[in-house]
């Protein structure tokens, strides 16, 4: 049995809506959920960030109320520096990760809808030659 053009048209057509298919399922939606985990993560450090902020400036608020010792407040103070710092690392390590994977996630899902549109098209091209073909419109 020999294909005609538009039937390999026909056929490239569905492979090509597969391939969006698995593109979706297999690519984008996996990185889609580790942004959002990434972006959960990122919030819930956020709060701790605040949390552990607010707790060194009631704790240095104590220390500076009862008179404590200059050494003790600095060490607190230098203490909470430390401490925030790490988070702002971390702040620019998931900000800049999301930046880099959001622009991956925009070219998969561009990819994906111009697979599904061509492969569209290609299947729907091939089932009207055929219709034409058999000569009764259906």
């Amino acid at each position: 049995m020999k294909f005609k053009a538009y039937q390999w048209g026909e056929l490239l057509g569905i492979l090509f809506l597969l391939a969006s298919t698995a593109a979706q399922i297999f690519y984008v939606e996996p990185l889609r959920r580790e942004i959002e985990w990434r972006l959960a993560a990122f919030a819930m450090q956020q709060n701790a960030q605040v949390q552990i902020e607010a707790t060194y400036g009631t704790h240095i608020a104590t220390l500076k109320a009862l008179n404590a010792p200059q050494a003790g407040i600095t060490a607190a103070e230098t203490e909470r520096d430390a401490t925030l710092a790490r988070f702002r690392t971390a702040n620019a390590n998931i900000s800049d990760y999301l930046i880099d994977k959001e622009q991956v996630e925009n070219y998969l899902q561009i990819i994906v809808i111009g697979l599904f549109a061509v492969g569209s098209l290609l299947a729907g091209f091939g089932r009207a030659m055929e219709m034409r073909a058999s000569g009764k419109p259906e």
